[in-house]
């Protein structure tokens, strides 16, 4: 048998109109869309009551559908039951004799009904479903499907593997359980319309796959952008995690526990005979350095102009969600400023070697270690990393330079989770912020004259080993190093050249 019944956070409101809210909702604005019917009619509310309870089986919705010509009335309720499930406010059940046994549900605000072609056709789970253990069973999904499939009945597991390679009708029904074989045109129309699976080509490439492929997409980054990047959220999706987690605010200004402080000098004036639009056009990578190595004064230069505390401010005063910001030289989303610099220093004049945190707000430097095995091992990966540059013919692999100073960038996700986790955009506004970091940090560099490099790749193993800090409360995300610039090298500037103050 197959049933339809309002899925998981939908409500309806009777009254002289019927107010249908809906689970979804945009991230611009988290109040749940709703649809409204004006004047519905007797039948169209016991309808919407069965959607509610019980569901409404197959047999019923033939019933109606063997009286059309007799009553038209019974038109329009098949044309809304349609209606909500193109709104994706329908879950689609199959039960057989164990019970249920396979549901379509619904995580998008938009579904289309797909059934199998005509004629001979194979169908395959598309390149990128995941498959999550549920108490009530297996959960099929991906990063381009509107709906999930749940498969309830165990008898029906097997047909995981056979859909991970091309399948025919009869493969198919095969792998069905007897009562269920009945059924293969509807739980055939289930992954369809779900995009978990998809009609294959003559190259066996599922046809909800095609472009993504094309592109080059990965799974990974396939579900993050698509996590991120929708406008329509479904409230319902993470509820449970969110029930569970204590929303409690991290403080804005973050301290550690320090071996000791090293002061750093008062930052200095930059000069001012260098134009902004110079050092835009001057920021340039320079992966090799010279003998001399950076001083304490450049490096307090460098972290102040680039990332120290200007104030400590009352984000959304007004609201609810009340939290303290900071501002900085550099932007944040929210002025939340979750990230904290760590650095890594080999070498510089005025301050001894080891691994440090900045506190931005006393714009000083906190020595949490001396440079241990993991630091060592994240300034040869540093040095490393510049070797694989396509750019950069003058540094062949295995000659990289340690940096003069290695600089960690981590997050304190808690921070951001506080207010983005019902979004799901807490990971990618950190991202954001790093972005916004490197380029605040390649730019001072410039004007100091120093030689900048930001990194594509660090290990959050690493950093967690030499700062003692567990990665699922504060995980590094990002690598910067910088050093005195060799010689003109064909990329980089020339020591005491003019961007030198």
């Amino acid at each position: 048998m197959l049933s339809y019944r309002f899925r998981e956070g939908v409500h309806v409101a009777f009254g002289e109109s019927v107010v249908v809210t809906t689970p979804y909702a945009t991230r611009l604005n988290s109040i749940q869309q709703s649809l409204h019917i004006d004047r519905p009619t007797d039948s169209l509310k016991i309808l919407l009551r069965d959607l509610l309870d019980s569901g409404v089986s197959r047999e019923h919705i033939s019933c109606l559908d063997d009286s059309l010509s007799a009553n038209t009335e019974h038109l329009e309720l098949l044309g809304k039951l349609e209606y909500f499930y193109t709104k994706g406010l329908l879950s689609v059940e199959i039960i057989g004799l164990e019970g249920p046994a396979i549901s379509l549900n619904p995580v998008k605000s938009l579904l289309h009904r797909k059934t199998a072609p005509e004629g001979d056709y194979r169908i395959r789970f598309s390149r990128f479903v995941s498959v999550q253990p549920l108490v009530d069973g297996l959960q099929v999904t991906s990063p381009l499907s509107s709906a999930t499939v749940r498969l309830k009945d165990q008898r029906l597991f097997p047909i995981l593997m056979q859909l991970v390679s091309e399948c025919d009708e009869d493969s198919i029904k095969e792998a069905l359980p007897n009562d269920l074989r009945v059924h293969y045109a509807d739980i055939a129309s289930l992954l369809l319309s779900s995009d978990v699976a998809g009609v294959c080509d003559d190259q066996g490439v599922a046809d909800v796959d095609q472009e993504a492929i094309e592109a080059g997409w990965t799974t990974e980054d396939l579900a993050f952008h698509c996590h991120t990047r929708g406008q329509m959220i479904d409230l319902c999706r993470h509820r449970s995690i969110l029930a569970s987690n204590d929303k409690k605010q991290l403080p804005a200004k973050h301290q550690r526990i320090i071996l000791c402080t090293a002061a750093l000098p008062v930052p200095s004036r930059i000069n001012h005979n260098l134009s902004f639009f110079q050092v835009v056009r001057e920021r340039k990578t320079i992966r090799t350095y010279q003998e001399q190595p950076v001083t304490a004064a450049v490096l307090s230069d460098f972290l102040w102009h680039s990332m120290h505390i200007r104030e400590e401010i009352l984000c959304d005063p007004g609201l609810s969600r009340a939290y303290s910001g900071l501002l900085r030289p550099v932007a944040s989303a929210g002025a939340l400023h979750s990230i904290e610099l760590y650095l890594c220093i080999n070498r510089c004049i005025g301050l001894q070697t080891g691994f440090y945190h900045y506190d931005s707000c006393n714009h000083s430097l906190g020595k949490l270690s001396d440079l241990g095995e993991p630091c060592l091992q994240m300034l040869d990966l540093a040095a490393a990393s510049t070797c694989r540059a396509p750019q950069v013919a003058s540094v062949s692999p295995g000659l990289g330079q340690r940096p003069d100073v290695l600089v960690v960038m981590s997050s304190r996700y808690g921070r951001n989770a506080s207010l983005h986790q019902q979004t799901g955009l807490s990971y990618a506004l950190i991202l954001k912020d790093v972005g916004a970091i490197y380029q605040q940090l390649y730019l001072v560099a410039t004007a100091l004259g120093l030689a900048p490099c930001g990194l594509s790749f660090g290990s959050s193993e690493l950093f967690e080993q030499a700062s003692g800090l567990s990665s699922r409360l504060e995980c590094s995300v990002g690598e910067f190093m910088i050093g005195n610039p060799l010689s003109m090298d064909g990329y980089g500037l020339r020591a005491g050249s003019d961007l030198r103050p």
